[in-house]
């Protein structure tokens, strides 16, 4: 028994275990105290034992095939295999097999050997590992003494090393109170609901980020809410707006570099991403694999969708739409094929709404991704950082101070020099936090200091900003689309807001789509009229769809 055990603990040392600590506590401590293992099992259904007894003389004879058997049967089983007997080589009597079954874990430890009828067939594909061991396998916790053990017990026995590389031990599901589910405490959730209700896919990403894999899960509804809104909502938001957004005639461009900062950016950090992935998943993790690729998304939306929507709305050029959407198709393309192995249908859906020419059927056909180190950029990852750093310390200045970011203010003032000579992350700072100018001053004693000061000029155009803003909302509620131009009619009674909007008439109707302006009385049947409040001051206005 001391060398079996040796042997067992020599073997559990060539496995990775996740989580690690379970190979040398609840597992190691198991092997170290190795029990006795009581094969056979009082009942009828199971394995038949192949033992046969004679009724006299209690000989014994174990049968190891069915050649051995010499007689036909077809079905081994209970009550089939019940029926044969033997004459008992060493008195008269007969041998009856003995009525007990193999424990059920032997038939699942030897599983590995089993499928390809080892010894007797496939031998060379065991004893030349070509089969053997498996490289992964996953369970719950408790199966370190039950499926972990017996697979590694029978492999060790005959000599023949662990039955698997890598394992993964799961931590079991319990209530919200963190207790065992059961039907008897009433507090069990049936998969089918759940599934049903916000799909496979979301009951999937719940287990894979919730908590470390070897942790119990206190199950609780409004996380697997949380997921399907936050996560799958943003993941699939972002491939509508894609969708919304892309131009008939476009086509994917081959050996397509990005210019822009943004488009360098995402690209950038998608490829980081696909190396920590595939690093995290080589390693078995993952939960970390997933969470990475879960703030990746909400990176794509929360700063690349928003601070770009302005390029696939209202580009200035052709090529500015052009390369902002040749950067998400490719985006959300490698997306779908790293989110395959964990949400396989939704990455599916997203890959066959991208799927053109002659690219494999399915994403599940697809090669997983590889990074392109050569379009990794640390450095402009960690200015982009930098950049969102300070941009969230300006808003949070401004929701201190109770102005909103529509409203433009004058002067930024930065002490770091950080991003001195990054034009483009100025800019893309600025127009966050909506300032004319920054300045960078090493005197500050502070990081940041932000002018709250609001002249007239700011004023009238923090005002055109929230009149465009209540607009779109005038649009939007009388089914206008992007494609659409309109009339726009302007009433107020006061004579100074009359005159800001005769001198932004221009911008007004570019952000709104406005064709035609009117700030007179003359009838006209109109989709829409409302009465807006900006800045207390009521504003008749009314709009009809041209084109």
């Amino acid at each position: 028994m001391t060398a079996l055990r040796e042997q067992l603990l020599a073997n559990n040392e060539k496995i990775n275990w996740v989580p690690e600590y379970l190979k040398q506590g609840r597992f190691g401590e198991w092997l170290r105290e190795v029990k006795d293992w009581n094969l056979s099992r009082e009942r009828y259904w199971g394995t038949p034992l192949p033992v046969w007894e004679c009724e006299k003389c209690d000989e014994i004879k174990v049968v190891g095939s069915i050649r051995e058997l010499g007689k036909k049967i077809k079905d081994l089983h209970r009550p089939h295999i019940d029926s044969i007997f033997f004459d008992c080589p060493k008195c008269s009597g007969k041998m009856r097999r003995a009525s007990a079954v193999l424990d059920a874990w032997f038939d699942s430890g030897s599983m590995p050997l089993a499928q390809w009828h080892y010894p007797f067939e496939n031998k060379e594909k065991i004893d030349e590992r070509a089969a053997f061991p498996a490289d992964f396998i996953c369970e719950a916790i408790d199966q370190t003494r039950g499926w972990f053990y017996t697979l590694l017990a029978i492999s060790t026995l005959l000599d023949l090393g662990p039955a698997y590389k890598n394992v993964i031990s799961l931590g079991h599901v319990l209530d919200t109170k963190g207790q065992k589910m059961s039907k008897s405490r009433g507090n069990i959730v049936k998969p089918l609901d759940l599934i049903n209700e916000f799909g496979a896919d979301t009951v999937r990403w719940y287990f894979y980020t919730i908590n470390p894999v070897g942790d119990p899960k206190r199950f609780d509804l409004k996380d697997i809410k949380d997921k399907y809104n936050r996560f799958f909502g943003t993941l699939y938001n972002t491939y509508i707006f894609y969708q919304t957004y892309i131009d008939k005639n476009f086509k994917p461009q081959n050996n397509f570099r990005p210019k822009n900062i943004l488009d360098k950016w995402v690209v950038s950090l998608q490829n980081s991403l696909i190396a920590e992935m595939t690093e995290k998943l080589e390693n078995y993790d993952v939960v970390g694999a997933a969470r990475a690729f879960e703030d990746f998304i909400g990176e794509l939306s929360n700063w690349y969708v928003r601070r770009s929507r302005r390029r696939f709305q209202k580009p200035e050029t052709a090529a500015e739409k052009n390369e902002a959407t040749q950067t998400l198709y490719r985006v959300l393309l490698v997306c779908s094929r790293l989110a395959a192995p964990f949400i396989p249908f939704l990455s599916e859906e997203i890959y066959l709404g991208l799927k053109m020419g002659k690219m494999p059927e399915s994403v599940h056909l697809c090669d997983y991704p590889e990074p392109d180190k050569k379009l990794i950029d640390k450095k402009m990852e960690e200015g982009m950082k930098a950049a969102r750093d300070i941009a969230a310390k300006a808003l949070a200045e401004r929701a201190g101070a109770g102005i909103k970011v529509r409203q433009p203010l004058n002067q930024l003032k930065v002490k770091s020099e950080k991003l001195k000579v990054e034009r483009e992350l100025l800019e893309l700072i600025k127009d966050e936090i909506n300032v004319k100018e920054i300045i960078f001053d090493e005197t500050l004693k502070i990081e940041i200091k932000l002018d709250k000061k609001i002249t007239k000029e700011l004023k009238g155009e923090g005002i055109i900003r929230e009149l465009i803003r209540q607009i779109q909302d005038m649009r939007k509620e009388a089914g206008f689309t992007r494609a659409n131009k309109m009339q726009l009619k302007l009433e107020t009674k006061n004579q100074a807001l009359a005159k800001l909007f005769d001198s932004w008439e221009k911008f007004i109707g570019k952000e709104t789509l406005a064709k035609k302006f009117e700030s007179g009385k003359r009838e006209v049947k109109f989709d829409l009229e409302k009465e807006l409040v900006v800045e207390r001051e009521k504003i008749k206005t009314a709009i009809k769809k041209i084109l």
